[in-house]
């Protein structure tokens, strides 16, 4: 979530400092980014994201121009490229050629679906061979987080790839547990004050929880 393009290589190398194994750069956010430069001096595995406003981002463009970002990253060499999933609409041919490096992400910041939508929805996600599943969905009660997380088994009794976890408050606890049902990776913050959807722990914060609970 850096907006000067001539921060995010600091934000990076801060990031693998304090124990990041993978980056979400944030294309959506940056002021017009220079993505093969900072890709080819990246120090760790980097994730480029386009997030639309309706998804809680800020890029308001059209879909060829979201298109046209991602497939840059993908020329430069990105190690995953995020790609929101919308009922309804197939995969750009163009992303169906490279779908082992293709995050489906799909987010609702209202509510969690019911375990029918959810099942509903997984299997459509599926359905498109993306590598990784992001299901994300705003936890309104505690129980929430368990739907969530048990998509991560059925990923995985399929072979699936899958990243689920709650937003907000109550969900805070899945962002961890993600990782400790066998999810693909979970989403944290550089630091306090920088994260990028509510409920998100730091970096720091994760990896203490995982020494506790390990």
């Amino acid at each position: 979530m850096v907006e000067q393009s001539d921060r995010v290589l600091e934000a990076m190398f801060k990031a693998e400092e304090v124990g990041a194994d993978l980056l979400e750069w944030r294309l959506d956010v940056t002021d017009d980014p220079d993505v093969a430069g900072v890709l080819r001096q990246a120090p760790l595995p980097v994730i480029a994201t386009v997030r639309s406003v309706d998804q809680g981002g800020r890029f308001a463009g059209g879909k060829a121009e979201k298109l046209r970002l991602i497939l840059q990253a993908a020329e430069s060499g990105c190690s995953y490229l995020d790609w929101e999933f919308r009922r309804g609409e197939a995969l750009p041919a163009e992303l169906s050629r490279i779908k082992n490096r293709l995050i489906l992400s799909y987010h609702n910041f209202q509510e969690t679906p019911s375990d029918e939508e959810l099942s509903s929805l997984f299997q459509q996600m599926a359905e498109t061979g993306a590598e990784v599943l992001k299901i994300v969905t705003r936890a309104q009660k505690k129980e929430d987080n368990l739907a969530v997380l048990s998509l991560v088994g059925r990923g995985r009794r399929h072979g699936q790839k899958v990243v689920a976890f709650c937003l907000g408050p109550l969900g805070r606890i899945s962002r961890v547990a993600c990782l400790l049902v066998g999810g693909a990776f979970t989403y944290a913050a550089l630091e306090t004050g920088a994260e990028a959807a509510p409920g998100q722990l730091t970096i720091s914060e994760i990896r203490q929880a995982l020494e506790l609970l390990r």
